[in-house]
């Protein structure tokens, strides 16, 4: 209670006056709790101590953050925005270096400018390759069901890359965004010397369907752990179709990954499968995934997650679920997750 009652305090005495001001400045974000009962899978001699039982997490939900946006006239636009992720079950963020107690890690900053043309921005970014499919398909991301890092997609633990797979953000970027229309690109890029990454993608969509490419490469830029260079590049497709009313979701993706930052290449692959049924304030899913188990970026494994989500609002919601990953973990979880915004 005591991050959340200082946080709110910071907030109070800080970004009220501005938005009193402003309409054109919003405060938003997460709050996320789950009490989740983990069983590890793994081979008896490969077990962590202390591994299995009950937890109270929130899996990188939580986060707070500020948007702004100006109209210029004739079509342009300014906007601007800063996140933070923070946990709600703790007082010290997932992502704090292990030597601090920081209750708040930047997730994203950026500046841009829109118009007829698209969209230019700059700063901490989403990558495309991330937000295309990826978390979009998965109904429990950031949760102890999610696919991500459990056999289903690329991710911390299981897909190499961190920012390069479905984790994290691209930190000096600068990037360009098509207008919206049937078909759509993006494409990041990192202009500073011997960084050269890049993220792009392409999608289509018509009517309930969509389909989608989409590429990422870390260029030369270094593991700030060993100051060594990334050598990641992944490639995926996928796509999704939604019913008319949209009562029914499936969706359909596919990964590949050559890492040689090790010095030693691997080529994993990963297949993502889901459906998704709503009825009212329910929905319901299922999904299966299978990683081929290179050893350098992925464990073999094979994931499926079934599980319910009730909205009371569009702003609160109940979930529950179980998940399992083949030779790593099971778990079956309980949460509660609250967004808001001004």
């Amino acid at each position: 209670m005591v991050v959340w009652r200082r946080l709110a305090a910071s907030v109070a005495l800080v970004f009220t006056p501005v938005v009193a001001l402003s309409a054109d400045v919003s405060v938003y974000g997460s709050a996320n709790v789950e009490l989740a009962s983990y069983q590890d899978k793994r081979p008896k001699a490969e077990r962590l101590p202390d591994y299995q039982g009950l937890r109270v997490e929130d899996n990188t939900r939580g986060r707070f953050g500020i948007k702004a946006a100006e109209d210029l006239g004739g079509g342009m636009s300014s906007f601007a925005r800063f996140e933070w992720e923070l946990s709600t079950a703790t007082n010290t963020s997932p992502n704090a270096a292990e030597d601090t107690n920081a209750s708040l890690t930047q997730r994203m900053s950026y500046v841009g400018i829109a118009g007829r043309f698209g969209s230019v921005l700059a700063g901490n970014l989403k990558s495309p390759y991330k937000y295309t499919g990826g978390v979009k398909y998965d109904p429990f991301v950031t949760t102890a069901l999610e696919a991500r890092g459990n056999g289903g997609m690329t991710g911390e633990v299981l897909g190499g890359g961190g920012a390069f797979g479905h984790e994290d953000f691209l930190d000096k970027m600068v990037a360009y965004e098509s207008p919206r229309g049937p078909v759509r690109g993006r494409i990041a890029y990192g202009f500073e010397q011997e960084d050269n990454a890049l993220s792009l993608d392409l999608m289509f969509k018509r009517g309930g369907w969509e389909a989608f490419i989409a590429y990422i490469d870390s260029g030369n830029r270094k593991n700030p752990l060993t100051s060594q260079s990334f050598d990641y590049r992944a490639a995926k497709l996928g796509g999704q179709y939604r019913s008319e009313n949209e009562a029914h979701r499936l969706s359909l993706q596919y990964e590949y990954i050559e890492d040689a930052s090790d010095g030693t290449t691997s080529k994993p692959s990963l297949w993502f499968l889901g459906y998704q049924f709503t009825l009212g304030k329910m929905l319901l899913a299922a999904q299966v995934g299978r990683s081929s188990g290179d050893a350098l970026t992925t464990q073999e494994t094979r994931y499926a997650a079934t599980g319910a989500i009730y909205k009371f609002s569009a702003d609160t919601r109940i979930y529950t679920g179980y998940r399992f990953s083949k030779d790593l973990d099971a778990v079956f979880t309980l949460g509660l997750r609250k967004d808001f915004k001004s």
